[in-house]
């Protein structure tokens, strides 16, 4: 057996031992192979609970066995968890109360598809799909079972099929029980006769049968019961994509994920988006400091004409004046003079871009064009701030996330090497 399992990789001491009733073994053997290196646990205790070390261990055994006519231990069927046996004897378990409740709601149903409808009002969730290997599943509602659990786990008369064969029986006991039931004899419990009194021999003027003397010569040649309709089958439930599976194995995957979907950050592919600095529909930094600096210049521009007009009178009668007298004037009014000649080229410079000529906008029509910029401004400012919690909250965990998903593709790749390594070496050693 330790021949055949470990195939000469691995060391092992194989001691007999008699010191008990049974004649028994133990066994001890390196972890390491000879060869390569590489762990027994890597190379033959991985993959599904099917395919590793005892599983191929028992099957060797059994194989050796029935070459040596020893006997082997064939499974009946599937065993329960520790969990599920403690549970039954302190009589809580989950899988008795759903056998009982579907056995009683099999006795009060008509056929199949009547069983299934009477499941759901009785609490009894059920996937049913004949097309399928698995064809019944059931689920007991409020008991703390999580899935559905397959009919034959619950045992043979569970299944659809024996479902079936216990109603269509029950209907015909019924129906025979109604017709012929004045035919049936009573069970009776009569005294043993003295051994010395010869037996009387009686001759009924009627045949009497018991019920289940009557339901044994049934089972030999039975009536056909009618054909049961075609219940409906149901789909099982979809399983959703799940949108975090790719950070589902961190330690703070539960809280990095709250914290994320808080703040709208619905899948991973959305943060990485964030991790990543990607393009955001809802990022409007860059028109948001545009817009703050062109509300500031069209505020001046109004401002600027504001005071070109409140000093334009003054300018006008200065314009007007000529020689010492306009000399005079303009000492006397120079500020003002000084500040109208500012504000017009202010204007003159700052205001002609908002113009499709090139022209100097009037007054009313600069104050129409803040207003429609401060009204884009108040739109999007709320999704704004939106998107600047969501990339704050994204940058908290960031370097976080960027480590395992590096740790986890660090580990891919180093798997993929042991794997190329140790189907070179093997080539090497069989060569």
């Amino acid at each position: 057996m330790c021949d055949r399992f470990l195939q000469g990789n691995y060391q092992y001491v194989l001691a007999v031992h008699t010191d008990k009733s049974h004649c028994h073994c133990h066994i001890i053997f390196n972890n390491t192979n000879l060869y390569n290196g590489l762990s027994f646990t890597y190379e033959r205790n991985q993959g599904k609970v099917s395919e590793r070390a005892w599983a191929q261990l028992r099957a060797i055994s059994d194989e050796l066995c029935r070459e040596n006519a020893l006997s082997i231990i064939e499974p009946k069927c599937k065993g329960v968890s520790h969990f599920e046996r403690d549970m039954q004897i302190q009589g809580k378990s989950w899988k008795d109360k759903l056998r009982a409740k579907i056995a009683e709601v099999a006795f009060y149903s008509r056929d199949f598809a009547d069983f299934l409808q009477n499941c759901i009002a009785s609490g009894i969730e059920y996937v049913y799909t004949s097309q399928n290997k698995v064809k019944l599943k059931f689920k007991l509602s409020g008991e703390g079972q999580q899935r559905f659990t397959r009919a034959d786990t619950l045992g043979a008369e569970f299944e659809p099929e024996n479902i079936k064969a216990t109603i269509e029986r029950a209907l015909i006991k019924e129906r025979i029980q109604n017709r012929f039931g004045k035919y049936f004899a009573p069970p009776k419990i009569e005294p043993t006769p003295p051994a010395t009194a010869p037996p009387k021999l009686t001759a009924p003027d009627k045949i009497v049968l018991t019920e289940d003397e009557f339901f044994a010569l049934l089972d030999e040649k039975s009536e056909k019961a009618a054909p049961t309709p075609k219940p409906t089958e149901s789909k099982p439930p979809e399983k959703k994509e799940d949108v975090w599976a790719s950070i589902r194995g961190m330690g703070k995957a539960d809280e990095i994920i709250a914290a994320l979907e808080a703040v709208g950050i619905t899948s991973y592919t959305e943060f990485t988006g964030f991790m990543f600095n990607g393009l955001h529909e809802d990022d409007h930094t860059d028109e948001i400091a545009d817009l703050k600096e062109q509300i500031k210049t069209v505020e001046t521009i109004i401002a600027k004409m504001k005071k070109r007009d409140e000093l334009k009178p003054t300018y006008k009668e200065y314009k007007g004046k000529s020689g010492w007298v306009q000399s005079r004037y303009k000492k006397k009014h120079s500020s003002e003079i000084e500040e109208y000649e500012e504000a017009v080229k202010y204007i003159k410079e700052h205001s002609t871009k908002y113009t499709t000529d090139g022209s100097i906008p009037s007054l009313e029509g600069v104050k129409d064009l803040l207003k429609r910029m401060k009204d884009r401004r108040d739109e999007i400012l709320p999704e704004h701030k939106a998107f600047k919690k969501r990339q704050a909250t994204a940058s908290q965990y960031t370097r976080e996330v960027r480590n395992y998903i590096n740790e986890q593709h660090m580990k891919r790749e180093r798997e993929r090497s042991q794997q190329r390594v140790q189907a070179k070496h093997k080539k090497n050693y069989l060569e």
